[in-house]
C-alpha cells in the first residue's frame, strides 16, 4: 500500500496542473462570440443581423461596409472607433439603425461624418472629443435625427446629443420643446460661454457639460427634475448659480472641480446630493443646506477651501468619509443631534476649526477624522462612542479632552502630537494603546492606565517630554 501513495500523488499532481491549465487557457482566450472580418470586429445579434464591436485598422477615410460576414451591419457598438487617431471621414450604410454610446469618442482627425435615413437610435454623445468635427450630414427631412448650426438632436426623445466642439465661441439658446440635455452631450467645449434653457427641458444627463471651462452662464428652468452625475464638473468660469425649485437630486460630482463658483442657491425642495457633489469648489464661502437633506455623501465638500460657514440640517443623521477634507477656512459647524456616523477624514485637514460638538446619538467616528484640525481646542465627545480610531485628533490643540466612559480601544496615532494636551484619564474599558497613539505629545504631564490595559504598544508615549511618570510599559504583555 505504501508504494502507491507516491503514484496516487504524481497522478493528483498530473490532474491539478492540467485543471489549472484548463481554467487558465479559458480565462484568457478571446471571447468566441466576436467574429472578425478585415479590419472589424462584430457580434452576430439575435435577429442575424451584425454590430460592429471595434474597428481595428489605420483607415483615414472610411467608407462601412453594409454587411459583416454575409450579416447585414445595422449596430455600431459603444466606442466602436474609440480613439482612433487617424480616422477623417466616415460614411455609414444605409443598413446601419443604431449608433452606440461614445461610438467615435476622443477621435481627433474626425471632421466629417454622414448619419443616413435609417439612423433611428443614437446613444450617449458618441462624438464626444471629437476636436476636429466639423461636420455631421444629416439630410433635411431625415425622419429620427436634426442638425443645426452643429448641433445634432434625436428627434424620438427630444434630447440634444451632440455640441460640436468647433462650434464659434459664443452663447447658445436650446430650441423650445428640447426635453433632455443628453449625457456628456457639451463634453469639453470650450467655446460655449452661456446657454439659454427653455422650460421644456427636465433632464440634464451625465457629465453634460464636462469641462466646459468657458461657460459663464446658464439659466436652469424650474421644469428641470433630474441633474445627472458630473452634470457641471470642471466648469471653471461658471460663478454663479441658482438650482431650481423642481430639482429633488443633486447627482454624484455634480459641480466637482467649478473652482470659481463663488455663489450657489440650492432647491429647498432637495432630498439628496451625492457624492463629490462640491469637490474642489475651492472659491464657495458658505452654503445653506435644503432642510430635507439627510446624508452628507463621501467627499461632498472636500477641496473646498474657502468654505468658511455651513449650515447642516436638522434632518442630518450620516456624514460620510472626508465629506470636509481639507475645508480648511472652515470655523464652526454645527453637528445635528441625530447624526449617527462620521466617516474616516470627515473634517481631516480643517485647519481652522476651533470648537466642536458631537451629540450623544452619534455611536463612530472613523479614521483620521479630526487628523489635522490644529486649531480645534474644544471639542465634546458622543457618549456611545466605544472606540478612538486611528489618527482621529493627530495635531489639535485641546489641553484635555474628556473621552466617554465606553471607549475600550485608543489606536495608532490618535493623539500624534496633540502638541498642547496636558492631561487626559484613560477610562477603565481600554484594553489597548496604539502605535504611537500619544507621540509627540510634549506638554502632557499626566495620565493614568486602567486595569484593564493588555496592550501598550512600545513607542505609544515617546516624545512626551513632560511625562513626570511615565507608565511602565515594561510590565504589559505584547501584541499577539
Amino acid at each position: 500500500m505504501k508504494r502507491l501513495w507516491p503514484a496516487i500523488a504524481v497522478l493528483i499532481l498530473l490532474f491539478l496542473c492540467f485543471f489549472s491549465c484548463t481554467v487558465f487557457s479559458y480565462a484568457v482566450s478571446e471571447d468566441p462570440d466576436i467574429l472578425k472580418s478585415g479590419d472589424y470586429e462584430y457580434r452576430l445579434q439575435p435577429d442575424g443581423t451584425a454590430m460592429l464591436v471595434s474597428y481595428t485598422g489605420k483607415g483615414e477615410s472610411l467608407t462601412l461596409p453594409a454587411s459583416l460576414g454575409g450579416a447585414p451591419l445595422t449596430v455600431i457598438g459603444p466606442n466602436a472607433f474609440r480613439r482612433c487617431s487617424s480616422l477623417f471621414y466616415v460614411e455609414l450604410p444605409d443598413t446601419v439603425t443604431e449608433i452606440g454610446d461614445y461610438a467615435f469618442f476622443y477621435c481627433r482627425s474626425l471632421s466629417s461624418v454622414n448619419l443616413p435615413d435609417s439612423v433611428r437610435v443614437i446613444g450617449r454623445n458618441p462624438f464626444a472629443a471629437c476636436e476636429s468635427l466639423t461636420d455631421i450630414t444629416v439630410s433635411a427631412n431625415h425622419p429620427y435625427l436634426a442638425q443645426r448650426s452643429g448641433v445634432l438632436y434625436s428627434l424620438e426623445d427630444a434630447r440634444l446629443v451632440t455640441y460640436l466642439m468647433t462650434v464659434p465661441r459664443g452663447d447658445f439658446t436650446a430650441p423650445d420643446g428640447l426635453r433632455i440635455i443628453g449625457a456628456s452631450a457639451f463634453y469639453l467645449c470650450d467655446s460655449l460661454t452661456g446657454l439659454v434653457l427653455p422650460e421644456t427641458v427636465t433632464s440634464i444627463g451625465k457629465q453634460a457639460f464636462f469641462e466646459c471651462n468657458n461657460l459663464k452662464s446658464i439659466n436652469l428652468p424650474n421644469s428641470i427634475a433630474y441633474l445627472g452625475e458630473g452634470a457641471f464638473i470642471g466648469c471653471r468660469a461658471l460663478h454663479s448659480l441658482t438650482c431650481p425649485v423642481s430639482i429633488t437630486e443633486i447627482g454624484d460630482s455634480a459641480f466637482e472641480k467649478c473652482v470659481n463658483l463663488e455663489e450657489l442657491v440650492l432647491p429647498e425642495g432637495a432630498t439628496a446630493i451625492g457624492n463629490r457633489a462640491f469637490y474642489g469648489c475651492s472659491s464657495l464661502t458658505s452654503l445653506t443646506l435644503p432642510e430635507g437633506i439627510s446624508t452628507i455623501g463621501q467627499n461632498t465638500f472636500a477641496e473646498c477651501t474657502s468654505l468658511q460657514e455651513i449650515v447642516l440640517p436638522e434632518e442630518v443623521t450620516y456624514i460620510g468619509g472626508g465629506a470636509f477634507l481639507n475645508c480648511r477656512s472652515l470655523q464652526t459647524v454645527n453637528i445635528p443631534e441625530d447624526v449617527t456616523y462620521i466617516g474616516s477624514n470627515a473634517f481631516n485637514k480643517c485647519s481652522s476649526l476651533r470648537s466642536l460638538e458631537i451629540p450623544d446619538s452619534c455611536f463612530y467616528i472613523g479614521a483620521f477624522a479630526f487628523y489635522g484640525c490644529t486649531s480645534l481646542s474644544e471639542l465634546t465627545l458622543p457618549a456611545m462612542l466605544n472606540t478612538v480610531n486611528d489618527g482621529l485628533f493627530a495635531g489639535c490643540s485641546f489641553e484635555e479632552l474628556e473621552l466617554p466612559p465606553r471607549v475600550n480601544a485608543i489606536g495608532n496615532q490618535a493623539f500624534l502630537a496633540c502638541t498642547k494636551l496636558t492631561e487626559i484619564e484613560i477610562p477603565a474599558k481600554v484594553g489597548s494603546i496604539g502605535e504611537k497613539a500619544f507621540y509627540g505629545c510634549i506638554s502632557l504631564e499626566k495620565v493614568e492606565l486602567p486595569d484593564a490595559l493588555s496592550y501598550v504598544a512600545p513607542d505609544a508615549f515617546d516624545r512626551c517630554e513632560s511625562l513626570v511618570n511615565p507608565p511602565a510599559l515594561t510590565s504589559l504583555p505584547a501584541a499577539d
